[in-house]
């Protein structure tokens, strides 16, 4: 059962008390639009985050506070050290006040002091994370945010007065220098490369490591400096700055209480012997009722000059009010098309804002979350990802890949990730990789309906000859072309987009029917794409390839029920009805729909097979039964502890696949009741555990002791992949060849939906009607009130045009 209620409340802020419609939990609540959650009660069962960063900077923050920052890389350009504990969840950057005439000290978010607020919110927006706490008399509003063009994190802090006397303060922040790869398992040997200085006139402490946990090409492994210079800065008078974490801390002190805090006086250290960090103390009096706004800036850049220099622009008052109008304004234009209108709110929430912020923000510019941080390019995983951007802003889905492209062997292999700034790469086995740069680029010519991206210039890794972004794809698909069975089906090498089928292939003899399925359908795009830019002879061949692996797969890949998954290097079959533990996967069911694969009756079977035997309550598992015992022949999958992640559990990106097949096959019940079991905001946290805001990666299936736990939230492929499926499939506005197919699947009970989106230029507002129940038998669609002879939006004429689109499913 869902604990989320719907009610009218008030919420109070210093400069704002607006009606809040809450669609709440025990711990917090969503905003009256939507675009923040609003924790009241920090003892949620995990750390609630949100991932904030412009294309270069970042930071990840939790709801207690903990958390850290980086540049251009989460993982080896970490600025401010952080120990990952999520149980305990009290390492980051802290902002501590303390009264001298009471001795009474406490932090401006719940880490790291824990002390009882008369007042806690956390307030994790789009863009931000605000810390309302009330304590001892003063209300402290902490907003954390990025500039959005500066390699900049901006700490907005202000203090009021509630009291009708006089307030002596003292203001201090805390960061720890990390400067490098984190974490770092041999901290008391890396810090030893760290140097700190202080500058009082720029009331600024600098970092920066000469030493780099990176091999370097030119000067062997580790002897390269760490590319910038961190700083943090204060906008008021500093009265102390500390550089060493003993000194800050005391003699077994801790993080509570720190020793520095109660002494009058400061004895600084800085230089290259401390273990590195960065204190600041400022006073500041508050007169009854009075405000005070201060302002710190975390800064990195190439050279200290220019981080001096980026310092002294940016830390001040009129500078943050600036930076945060400029982060709002960002984010709105960025969000602005699609938006969607459906009976589920929450769902509004995280389609129209969430998902794609969870996108942008966490997977394609942080690469990061709470649970993981990345820093590298996936070269399937951020592919996909840039599909976030087709609608409104398609330019960005085509610089990603030409990035992708770069990262590609003349042979058509590609890397499994690489890492911006060192360039280092991952060279794997993994044989779907490469396909998912064709699948991306036909997604934004359907979109777009612009082939020029066909013809952009890119050098492979061990070719710096450009060539076209059409032989970028021809030479994935020869490669692939070139690993197939003699069955006619694709090898799964050392795992598809399932890694954790690491064994199946190994000796090059095991099938991937999930695979055949994906290669299926982009033989069928690209025979389009041929034949659409005159190159008809190839078009004809793509179309022949398909025939032949859809007549393989039909084959060999039906078990009497279902598609099998795939077989062993020993030719059994796995994903078969005759295994006893792994019997059906989600995504040779999916799939077989989603690129025509499979024959009407064989695509109603294999999607009953799904509801039957993977569909429950907590949604469609990606496997079933799981496994019980490692299985060396299948891969790690078997290793992990039943129910847990891919070893049947609910894997979101699957499931988000799995709402697009059933409503492909226009199964309302179906749609609904996975778009209900998907949904976080509708779950209970006290069993979910995750926020509520964003997609997790994985919750636990029914074999775990923990069912619907979820687990590695923000840094998954899921959000973009949900916010693509209601939109194209469940609203069922999706861009093809010849205009906008206008095939809406609403789930059983809604009777209208809405969507607002751009397409080529111009602006489509589309309006959706349907009976609350029965099937989906067809569409009648009005473009600007005239009856189309079939559901196709034919393209715009010409940009900045308005249409109003009417449906009424039948």
């Amino acid at each position: 059962m869902s604990t989320l209620t719907t009610s009218s409340a008030t919420t109070h802020r210093s400069d704002l008390a607006a009606p809040v419609s809450r669609i709440a939990n025990r711990y917090g609540h969503f905003a009256d639009d939507g675009r923040e959650f609003i924790i009241t009660d920090w003892r949620t069962p995990r750390p609630w985050a949100n991932i904030i960063a412009n294309p270069r900077l970042g930071l990840a923050v939790s709801h207690t506070g903990s958390g850290f920052t980086w540049v251009d890389n989460s993982q080896l350009a970490v600025l401010t050290r952080w120990v990952q504990d999520l149980a305990r969840d009290s390492s980051g950057k802290f902002l501590y006040l303390r009264e001298p005439a009471t001795g009474r000290i406490w932090s401006l978010s719940p880490a790291p002091t824990f002390v009882r607020f008369d007042r806690y919110e956390c307030r994790h927006g789009i863009g931000y994370t605000t810390f309302v706490t009330e304590h001892e008399g003063i209300h402290s509003e902490w907003t954390l945010f990025a500039d959005p063009r500066d390699t900049v994190e901006y700490w907005r802090v202000e203090l009021v007065n509630l009291t009708d006397r006089t307030r002596r303060l003292e203001l201090t922040s805390f960061v720890e220098w990390c400067c490098g790869v984190n974490p770092s398992p041999r901290r008391e040997f890396h810090k030893l490369f760290i140097e700190t200085a202080y500058d009082a006139a720029q009331r600024a402490v600098f970092a920066w490591n000469h030493m780099w946990e990176v091999p370097s090409r030119d000067f062997g492994h580790w002897n390269t400096d760490f590319p910038y210079t961190a700083a943090i800065a204060c906008s008021e008078p500093v009265l102390a700055a500390q550089g060493d974490l003993a000194a800050f801390l005391g003699r077994y002190g801790d993080f509570r209480q720190p020793e520095a805090l109660e002494l009058p006086t400061w004895k600084p250290r800085f230089g290259r012997h401390e273990d590195p960090v960065a204190a600041l103390r400022s006073a500041i009096e508050l007169p009854a009722g009075g405000r005070r706004v201060v302002v710190y800036v975390l800064a990195a850049e190439r050279s200290r000059a220019a981080c001096a220099e980026l310092v002294e622009r940016t830390c001040g008052t009129e500078p943050a009010e600036a930076a945060l109008a400029a982060s709002r304004e960002t984010w709105n234009e960025l969000l602005e098309s699609p938006r969607v209108e459906t009976p589920e709110p929450s769902l509004n929430y995280l389609v129209n804002d969430w998902c794609r912020y969870q996108a942008i923000a966490g997977r394609l510019w942080g690469r990061a979350g709470y649970y993981q941080q990345s820093g590298a390019f996936g070269f399937r995983d951020q592919l996909q990802d840039s599909q976030v951007w087709l609608p409104a802003r398609p330019e960005k889905c085509r610089e990603q890949v030409n990035l992708h492209a770069r990262h590609q062997f003349a042979d058509g292999s590609v890397y499994h990730w690489w890492h911006p700034l060192s360039e280092q790469g991952h060279i794997t086995r993994m044989t779907d990789d490469l396909l998912w740069l064709g699948f991306v680029v036909a997604n934004y010519v359907k979109e777009t309906g612009d082939v020029s991206i066909l013809a952009d210039q890119q050098p492979f890794l061990d070719d710096a000859t450009p060539h076209a972004i059409d032989e970028h794809v021809r030479r994935a698909f020869n490669r692939a072309f070139t690993r197939t069975s003699p069955r006619g089906l694709p090898y799964i090498g050392a795992g598809d987009w399932n890694d954790g089928l690491s064994a199946v292939g190994l000796k090059e003899k095991g099938e991937s029917i999930w695979l055949a399925h994906f290669l299926a359908g982009l033989l069928r795009d690209w025979a389009e794409i041929y034949r659409r830019t005159g190159r008809a002879t190839m078009a004809d061949d793509f179309d022949a390839r398909r025939r032949r692996l859809v007549d393989a797969i039909n084959a060999h890949g039906w078990d009497g029920d279902w598609y099998i998954r795939g077989t062993l290097d020993s030719g059994e079959a796995f994903g078969s009805a005759r295994n006893a533990r792994g019997r059906i996967y989600l995504n040779a069911q999916t799939w077989a729909v989603l690129s025509d694969v499979a024959p009407p009756e064989r695509a109603a079977a294999c999607m009953r097979a799904v509801r039957e035997h993977l569909v429950g309550e907590m949604g469609a598992l990606l496997l079933a039964p799981a496994y019980d015992r490692p299985v060396p022949e299948i891969g790690y999958i078997t290793r992990y502890a039943p129910g847990l992640r891919e070893n049947g559990g609910v894997y979101t990106h699957a499931a988000t696949w799995a709402i697009a097949a059933a409503a492909k096959v226009r199964d309302r019940e179906l749609v609904g009741h996975l778009l209900r079991a998907i949904n976080p905001a509708l779950k209970d946290p006290e069993r979910y555990w995750a926020e509520p805001y964003v997609l997790p990666g994985n919750c636990d299936g029914p074999t775990s002791p923990y069912p619907g736990r979820a687990g590695w939230t923000w840094y998954t492929g899921s959000a973009q992949w949900l916010h693509r499926v209601v939109t194209q499939w469940v609203l069922g506005v999706r861009p093809e060849w010849d205009g906008l197919h206008v095939e809406p699947c609403l789930p059983a009970g809604w009777t209208s939906a809405s969507l607002t989106r751009s397409y080529r230029g111009s602006t489509y507002r589309v309006e959706i009607a349907a009976p609350a129940s029965g099937p989906t038998t067809g569409w009648e669609v009005e473009l600007d009130g005239r009856l189309l002879p079939g559901s196709v939006v034919p393209p715009p004429d010409g940009t900045g045009t308005q249409h109003e689109v009417r449906v009424r499913c039948l």
